[in-house]
């Protein structure tokens, strides 16, 4: 499935979609096209068109002030890295840990969640990094921009960036 990068009146990143609702906003005047497939054309019985890899929205996007707090979101700000062994993992071997123990008033939240391994969060158990003489590899926050749509991006780049500067 083709995607295209939707980017707002700013060049801000917005979000990836699917090839025909790149078709529709062209088509509907609601985006521009800043870059193409190059070998790729989508055929009508009278036309046919290049498909859009980049497109730029005529409109300002009010940038996203709030990311949702759940699991993957969390994998994806600290990489799907353990925060206290430092070694990467699949979600599968990965568990969310509380910096500051449930038991001692620490919130489910941003600043206090981190992805831990089973084998660390097991050592670890209700006490603090310190007590357990663990350092954590990133301070937990609250991201600035949902991490699946950085993780989504990063992947999206090595395709689009490599063919508008090796040209």
């Amino acid at each position: 499935m083709m995607k295209a990068l939707v980017l707002d009146a700013t060049y801000y990143p917005v979000q990836l979609i699917d090839w025909r609702k790149a078709m529709i906003l062209f088509f509907t005047d609601r985006a521009e096209v800043v870059d193409y497939h190059d070998d790729i054309e989508i055929r009508s019985t009278s036309e046919s068109f290049k498909l859009p890899k980049v497109l730029r929205l005529f409109t300002k996007i009010n940038t996203l002030t709030h990311v949702k707090f759940n699991r993957l979101n969390v994998f994806h700000r600290d990489k799907f890295q353990c925060q206290y062994c430092y070694k990467k993992f699949r979600e599968s071997e990965l568990t969310l840990d509380h910096v500051m123990p449930k038991s001692r008033g620490g919130l489910t939240n941003w600043t206090n969640i981190v992805a831990s391994c089973h084998t660390c969060n097991n050592k670890k158990g209700p006490r603090t990094p310190e007590e357990c003489n663990y350092k954590l590899l990133n301070k937990p926050i609250e991201p600035k921009w949902t991490p699946m749509m950085a993780f989504k991006l990063s992947n999206l780049e090595k395709i689009i960036f490599k063919d508008w500067f090796f040209r």
